[in-house]
């Protein structure tokens, strides 16, 4: 299991426990995001020294924005590709141990981002559907 999985599934859990949910799906999210959360935490804790190595910051010392603030100015932007080495290295670290996928019914409605996300984690059985 690759740890960008393990956030994306963790994030997506935190989106989806806003809403109500058959129990089955409430406990599989509870679950996964209890499962999830050391990961999840790792992770943006290694993000964020990826950022402070590689980031610009302004003269108050905040890191500087660009594209509307969805992404951080490189202080030299002839390491910005080894920044996204070395991030796309963390993303891609191997997590040995994982729970077992959980089978739960399939939702009436759920988007398709949440599906993908969930892949892994979540087997959606389809009541009355066979393949």
């Amino acid at each position: 299991m690759k740890l960008i999985n393990i956030v994306n599934a963790y994030n997506t859990a935190v989106k989806m426990e806003t809403l109500n949910w058959p129990f089955d799906m409430a406990l599989a999210l509870v679950k996964i995001k209890r499962a999830a959360a050391g990961d999840a935490e790792f992770f943006v804790s290694k993000e964020r020294d990826i950022v402070l190595e590689y980031a610009a910051f302004d003269e108050d010392g905040n890191i500087r924005l660009s594209d509307g603030g969805k992404r951080f100015v490189y202080a030299d932007p002839d390491r910005g590709a080894e920044c996204e080495r070395v991030r796309n290295e963390l993303a891609d670290t191997d997590i040995a141990e994982w729970p077992a996928v959980m089978r739960v019914r399939a939702p009436a409605e759920i988007r398709p981002d949440w599906i993908e996300a969930l892949d892994g984690f979540i087997e959606f059985v389809q009541v009355g559907v066979e393949e």
